[in-house]
C-alpha cells in the first residue's frame, strides 16, 4: 500500500478531531487577516497537495488539531522520492505509536488491532440516537 500524501494525512487526522474545514479556518487567525472563504480553499489545496503548506501553516493547523509532524515529514519525504518505509498509521484515523487516539476513550489510548488499524477505529464507540 502506497504511502499517504502529506494533504491526505492532515486531512485524515483533520477529520479524525471531528473537525470540518470551515471550523480549521474559523480557528486560524492571519496577518492580514483573511477573509475565512480564502482559507477555506487554501486548506483544501493543501489537503489535496496542490499548493504546500509553510512551516508556519503546519504549526497553526497543528495548534488547531492533533497530528505528527515527524509523520507529517516522513510523508513529505517520501513524496519526494526518498526510499523510506511508510510510518505506521491507522487506515481510517492515520494515528500512529506517537499521536494515538487518546482521550477519545475512557480505557487509555488506542492499541493496534491490525498491522494498519487501531482499536478504536476498529470498534468506534455507539452514537446516540439524540445526537
Amino acid at each position: 500500500m502506497p504511502a499517504l500524501t502529506p494533504g491526505a494525512y492532515l486531512k485524515m487526522r483533520r477529520c479524525a478531531a471531528r473537525l470540518s474545514v470551515a471550523d480549521v479556518a474559523a480557528r486560524i487567525a492571519t496577518v492580514p487577516r483573511l477573509a475565512e472563504h480564502a482559507l477555506v480553499e487554501l486548506i483544501e489545496l493543501i489537503e489535496a497537495d496542490a499548493a504546500p503548506a509553510s512551516f508556519a501553516t503546519i504549526v497553526v493547523f497543528n495548534n488547531v488539531y492533533p497530528f505528527d509532524i515527524a509523520v507529517l515529514a516522513a510523508l513529505e519525504r517520501i513524496s519526494l522520492g526518498a526510499d523510506l518505509a511508510p510510518p505506521r498509521l491507522c487506515r481510517v484515523c492515520a494515528c500512529s505509536d506517537h499521536d494515538p487516539c487518546f482521550g477519545r476513550t475512557v480505557f487509555g489510548p488506542c492499541f493496534w488491532v491490525e498491522d494498519d488499524l487501531c482499536s478504536f477505529c476498529a470498534a468506534p464507540p455507539a452514537r446516540s440516537a439524540t445526537g
